[in-house]
């Protein structure tokens, strides 16, 4: 990590006036459905400028609870949406063949080239964090930087710790209606309306402020509720214990990670991954897993900050 570059909200409020503008407009919606062998992948294309691909988290959901809080930073950029195949909007067979790491990667990059971008920046929230360094490590060439937002471990050194600061703050009243609403029939049928109960009532325990959970947009799409948890399963086996901690070190594109003071992922991880590669840099904001809505002009701070540092 380059050293003394750890940043923290207060010191990039200077570079945030552009969130309460872009949050106060409409910006025009590029949709479009790219045709791959063995996909239909939809994407939304919102703004201009830099070109960034947005990676949402999951594994199993799809990118509309990332919009509108995401697209303050549409002001200047250029964000690329999509549905990772198998849910939302995309579709491809819900098997093997169809839902696995290789075809999650390619996909980025097919995008990227049908788009006519040749380098990227790649923004990965969440689990999406896991894609974009692996769309980093296999296509270097194209990565012009990574945007590493609350971002899933690479591996499991603090899984326990993560998954343990989670629960301690479910509260018992959240937890056994999420427990009661998984064992429902609604739920085994992939009913959107109680599939999205179980969504927030799981991430009240990841923010800041639990009753602004409502702020973001949890609305199933039929099929990612459907087939959210095949989805997530299949790619999950792709994977089976991926540990991408003594490969960080190759990377070479330019790396923000963003971390949230009350997100579970705990601050040691973030520093490490931070601290693991080269040029890698950290800002910790205050909130928790979704920064788009509990700190808007943070998250614009910070990432405007550091796009103008690499252009």
């Amino acid at each position: 990590m380059t050293k003394g570059v750890r940043w923290t909200a207060a010191a990039l409020l200077g570079a945030a006036g552009v969130a309460a503008g872009v949050a106060a407009q409409t910006l025009p919606v590029r949709q479009g459905l790219l045709s791959l062998p063995d996909a239909r992948i939809f994407y939304e294309v919102v703004g201009s400028g830099e070109p960034i691909i947005v990676i949402h988290g999951g594994p199993g959901m799809d990118h509309r609870h990332l919009r509108p809080g995401l697209d303050v930073l549409a002001g200047s950029e250029r964000l690329v949406y999509y549905d990772q195949r198998g849910t939302g909007r995309s579709s491809a067979d819900l098997d093997s063949a169809g839902i696995n790491l290789d075809a999650f990667v390619s996909d980025i990059d097919q995008l990227r080239q049908a788009l006519g971008f040749d380098r990227v920046v790649v923004l990965g929230h969440s689990f999406g964090g896991l894609l974009a360094l692996e769309y980093a490590f296999r296509y270097p060439e194209a990565t012009r930087a990574l945007i590493l937002m609350m971002t899933v471990e690479p591996g499991s050194r603090w899984r326990s710790e993560a998954a343990e600061a989670q629960r301690a703050r479910r509260t018992a009243e959240d937890a056994d209606a999420i427990e009661r609403l998984v064992g429902s029939e609604g739920f085994r049928a992939g009913d959107p309306a109680t599939v999205s109960a179980v969504y927030r009532l799981a991430f009240r325990s990841t923010m800041r402020d639990p009753d602004r959970v409502d702020e973001v947009d949890l609305t199933m799409a039929p099929s990612t509720a459907r087939d959210g948890s095949t989805v997530a399963r299949l790619l999950g086996g792709s994977m089976g214990g991926m540990d991408r901690w003594d490969r960080l070190s190759s990377l070479q594109a330019p790396t923000l990670v963003i971390h949230g003071t009350f997100d579970p992922t705990p601050a040691a991880m973030a520093a490490a991954l931070a601290d693991s590669i080269p040029g890698g840099r950290l800002v910790t904001l205050p909130t928790g897993h979704f920064p788009f809505v509990e700190d808007p002009r943070g998250l614009v701070a910070a990432v405007s900050a550091f796009l103008a540092g690499i252009r």
